[in-house]
């Protein structure tokens, strides 16, 4: 039957036997011999190229824990790192313990070799042995009857031939061919297997080689594998230990330079970037580059509070209150800004809301919209932001601005104002107070703009305009 062991195991003796068959190419050879190329080899090598720096990237790129990231590097550490040497054992290895590829049989044998691995099979004289499918020979005795693979059809009819003509050999009771010891049986069985006729002599059979009948065996145990193991984990803890060390390193100034590049200007010419840099300084593992981000991050502040501070038609207060809001965001956390939006002669409706928006939508348009964020203030504390408004009964449009650093500060930023050169209809004016008539919508839009403008100058000296709505026909 056929058994599987390691290369390692052959006595020395039979190694050089098929050594000597391999590097002859089987030409002389007391058998019949065919190489197979394995492809796995060299699709191991490619995938391992691949996967190894694949993983390290990945890791390397990622804002996962340094922990994490480096257990997936040593997965492609040993994944990749085994496909490779998988790869170019072939070439590297000891010969002692590599046997290559192919198919060997010899007059007592069949040898089949699967790199590290052989496959070996005794063949008594009295075996029948016959091709069986397209892959396979069928070796029976009378006690046994095993199947031998084979990497083709022809080949194995040649294997057949070969033994069908080593029993006529053996058979022979004189003539050139009487008590031929194995090997030149051996030779001579091959010789008429490739051409159909027996040699005029032995000499003609060119046998180059002999082979080594008796002394093929195994010998000792098949390696347990366990030193290989060792080593392999070995690979694994200090990679990762390596990865633990640098990842966090190398992600600190990889997300760092990221942020850092992601400085630029918008197309309102606004500085942009303060989220990037708050997204580094929020991750408590970046800490080698924190100070230069808080530095970067604070000064992305005095382009808008310049633009404050040089508004010549600010009201001093607002002024004041607005420069005050916009050290407070310097920090690295969210740079939220509550606002709220009152209309005194009808309180709570939609319009408020819409002009909430609108203030919002200005004030971080001119600010810079990574450098500001509004939300609705919450019930029980004052907006940072409180801007109301009314129309009084002579048509008048007054508008008062609130602004805290803090919703429980003491320090409370106030001014009001007349929005000049805008009068509603006294009548209508009147109505609207008692909440029995409201404005039409050409009415309401034009007051929400004259609001706007008017509080946005005094706060910003700017006041930016909608952004054009687009339609179907403008595609």
């Amino acid at each position: 039957m056929l058994e599987s062991f390691d290369y390692a195991q052959l006595n020395p003796e039979a190694k050089q036997y098929l050594a000597d068959v391999r590097r002859i190419n089987g030409r002389g050879a007391p058998g019949i011999y065919q190489a197979v190329s394995d492809k796995r080899p060299y699709w191991a090598l490619g995938v391992g190229i691949c996967v190894l720096p694949l993983f390290l990237w990945i890791g390397y790129t990622s804002t996962k824990a340094p922990w994490a990231t480096a257990l997936l590097q040593t997965a492609g550490i040993l994944l990749g790192g085994w496909l490779i040497w998988f790869g170019i054992r072939r070439w590297v290895v000891n010969t002692e313990n590599f046997g290559g590829y192919f198919y060997y049989f010899d007059a007592d044998h069949a040898f089949i070799g699967s790199g590290a691995r052989l496959s070996l099979a005794r063949i008594p004289p009295d075996a029948e042995v016959v091709p069986k499918g397209p892959l396979a020979l069928r070796i029976s005795t009378e006690m046994d009857e095993f199947r031998v693979p084979v990497p083709s059809r022809p080949f194995a009819d040649q294997v057949a031939d070969y033994y069908h003509a080593l029993a006529w050999v053996r058979d022979r009771e004189d003539g050139p061919f009487f008590d031929l010891d194995i090997d030149e049986a051996g030779a001579v069985a091959k010789y008429m297997a490739e051409e159909n006729q027996a040699p005029p002599n032995v000499t003609e059979a060119d046998l180059r080689i002999d082979s080594t009948t008796d002394l093929i065996r195994p010998k000792g145990n098949p390696k347990s594998g366990v030193m290989n193991l060792l080593i392999w984990f070995g690979i694994a803890a200090a990679a990762y230990a390596v990865f633990m060390s640098t990842n966090g390193i190398f992600q600190d100034n990889m997300a760092f330079a990221n942020a850092r590049d992601n400085l630029g200007k918008n197309s309102q010419d606004k500085v942009t970037g303060g989220q990037g840099l708050r997204d580094y300084l929020l991750n408590e593992r970046n800490t080698r580059n924190r100070e230069e981000a808080k530095q970067l991050l604070a000064k992305l502040y005095d382009p808008p509070i310049a633009a404050v501070k040089g508004n010549p038609d600010s009201d001093p207060q607002l002024r004041d209150g607005m420069i005050a809001l916009l050290e407070s965001l310097r920090s690295p956390e969210t740079p939220a800004v509550s606002i709220s939006v009152t209309d005194t002669n009808s309180t709570g409706t939609s319009y408020e809301r819409g002009l909430r928006s609108r203030f919002a939508d200005g004030l971080a348009t001119a600010i810079g919209k990574d450098l500001i964020v509004f939300g609705e203030a919450p019930t029980d504390k004052p907006a940072l932001l409180k801007i109301v408004y009314e129309t009084d009964t002579s048509g008048k449009l007054t508008w008062t601005v609130e602004i805290r650093v803090k919703p429980d500060d003491s320090t409370v930023y106030k001014s009001s104002g007349v929005v000049a050169g805008f009068i509603n209809n006294p009548f209508q004016a009147a109505q609207f107070n008692v909440g029995t008539v409201e404005l039409e919508t050409s009415e309401t839009d034009s007051r929400a703009e004259a609001i706007y403008a008017a509080v946005m100058m005094k706060m910003m000296g700017t006041a930016p305009a909608k952004p054009p709505v687009v339609t179907n026909d403008d595609w």
